[in-house]
């Protein structure tokens, strides 16, 4: 028996049966043709008429050589990369599950989006800009499968990247709301290109780590959209029900608003750097004046709060606080995980927590701090007592959807005939790295103090425009800038190999 809790304000009975009817509806609109597809939606009827001439008259053959594609909201997504580099979980030779000492994906290139501009992507179904989201999804599925570029001077228009063969969504909110859309753009193209997610992999190891027969909870820790999409309790579900699991599993979601952008240093959630602690006005997280993302100051010690270095900003003292402001990744670790907790205490009769699902590809950076935080909350007591301990089994399990992913990827290329034996050498690096910046001659009133769009035009932007404010551009220390940069280097070493022969190397840079 699966039950679902969402946490507060969420309908999962009325949530469940409009994402169910557009799950069907984005089934049946997959026959569409291409002419079918105009009259829905300008934007994917633009993609797949681009795409249909960029492969028009390509032999399979020259397919298997391309690179494969993967996109995420931000740099959350090359913790999907790393993974998929990294992997060894087939024989290269046989294809047989057993590894062989060798990377599986050893004679691959790849190419990265990452739609900084436009992050994060949790935020747009939280004020109803689905349609927009589902606009950027396919832009950026359409950056992939097309061949331009722009420069990093000028944004010089270029036609020198590679199309790709496959495509991974490495990004839990665009899998929820944009697969169908991308799978529509390429079947609407004519073309057999797997587009593989990470919302169905992180339900697969949920399950796994599970023991027969036995009661238990699981958490998942997406973005606000993921937790409004239902995505990952349907996927739960589909998975128990696969394995013919008959326990009680109980899922709860903590939509962990604001965590993903303050990683990628999204200024309407953190400042790093702030030289007081005063809070913020244009701050858009967790505060004590946020109802929809509320700092409870009655419990204020459960949360676990580091008041070092400007980590929180507030008025008053320690001792008599008001306007409590989020400025450091670990305590918004510690808020998200604080209130799922919270949230299972209210259950009251929830099975102990035996897994967490890091439901965005950002999170994974930060896994040592959400075990450190669910040890912390383990042992916490109040008047000598554990507050959370029985709702927690002796050991949680971090699920990264990435290892799950990367063997769903490796068994469709097998499948359609497209690893390479041999190294592909339709591109001069094995790796390219994109991120998205705001198109250049933007007015002032579009633009935050650190040249990145402001919330306000952000999200106060309509679907339907098929031209983009915005340009992809290869990585580099102007528009990631240092913080993210030594992130990469500590956190993703194999990515950061590629991405610093991509620096050195390629003329694309230039």
């Amino acid at each position: 028996m699966i039950e679902t809790n969402a946490g507060p304000g969420v309908n999962l009975d009325r949530m469940e049966t409009k994402r169910m009817s557009m799950k069907w509806i984005g089934t049946a609109l997959l026959i569409l043709t291409s002419t079918q597809v105009s009259a829905q939606d300008p934007v994917k009827q633009a993609a797949s008429e681009e795409v249909t001439a960029t492969y028009e008259g390509v032999r399979a053959s020259q397919i298997k050589k391309y690179p494969i594609g993967v996109f995420d909201s931000g740099t959350g997504g090359l913790t999907i990369l790393e993974q998929i580099l990294k992997s060894d979980g087939f024989n290269n030779r046989t294809h047989d599950p057993l590894g062989d000492g060798k990377s599986d994906f050893e004679k691959e290139s790849f190419i990265f989006l990452a739609d900084q501009a436009n992050m994060p992507y949790g935020n747009y179904p939280v004020i109803k800009k689905e349609q927009f989201l589902d606009d950027l999804i396919v832009k950026d599925a359409d950056f992939l499968l097309g061949k331009d570029y722009f420069s990093l001077s000028g944004q010089k228009r270029q036609w020198s990247k590679s199309p790709v063969k496959a495509i991974v969504i490495a990004c839990n909110t665009a899998t929820a709301y944009g697969q169908p859309d991308i799978e529509q753009v390429v079947h609407a193209a004519g073309l057999d290109i797997k587009v593989v997610g990470v919302i169905d992999a992180g339900a697969k190891g949920a399950i796994e780590v599970l023991a027969p027969g036995e009661d238990a909870s699981i958490a998942v820790v997406p973005t606000k959209g993921t937790v409004l999409s239902g995505a990952y309790p349907r996927a739960i579900k589909d998975n128990a029900d696969q394995r013919r699991l008959s326990q009680t599993i109980d899922v709860f979601q903590q939509g962990a608003f604001g965590l993903a952008g303050s990683i990628d240093g999204a200024r309407e959630f953190i400042q790093n750097g702030k030289v007081d602690n005063s809070p913020r006005d244009d701050y858009r997280g967790p505060s004590s004046d946020n109802r929809e993302a509320l700092i409870d100051l009655s419990i204020l010690p459960r949360y676990g709060f580091d008041f070092s270095g400007n980590h929180m900003l507030f008025n008053g003292s320690e001792q008599n606080l008001t306007n409590v402001q989020l400025n450091s990744v670990e305590n918004y670790i510690a808020y998200h995980l604080t209130t799922l907790m919270e949230q299972m205490r209210e259950a009251k009769d929830a099975p102990p927590l035996k897994s967490v699902v890091l439901g965005c590809t950002h999170f994974p950076f930060y896994q040592e701090a959400f075990a450190k935080e669910l040890r912390r909350l383990r042992d916490y007591k109040e008047n000598d007592q554990y507050v959370y301990r029985r709702f927690m089994a002796d050991e949680i399990k971090l699920i990264d959807p990435a290892f799950f992913t990367a063997r769903e990827l490796y068994e469709s290329l097998v499948e359609d005939r497209r690893l390479n034996n041999k190294p592909a050498n339709s591109q001069a690096t094995r790796g390219e790295f994109y991120v998205t910046v705001p198109a250049e001659g933007q007015s002032r009133e579009r633009l935050n103090d650190v040249g990145g769009f402001s919330y306000d035009f952000k999200y106060g932007r309509l679907s339907g425009d098929v031209n983009s404010d915005f340009r992809a551009v290869p990585f580099d220390e102007s528009n990631l800038g240092d913080v993210v940069l030594k992130r990469l280097q500590d956190r993703v070493p194999t990515v950061w190999s590629l991405l610093s022969e991509f620096r050195e190397k390629s003329d694309k840079l230039k």
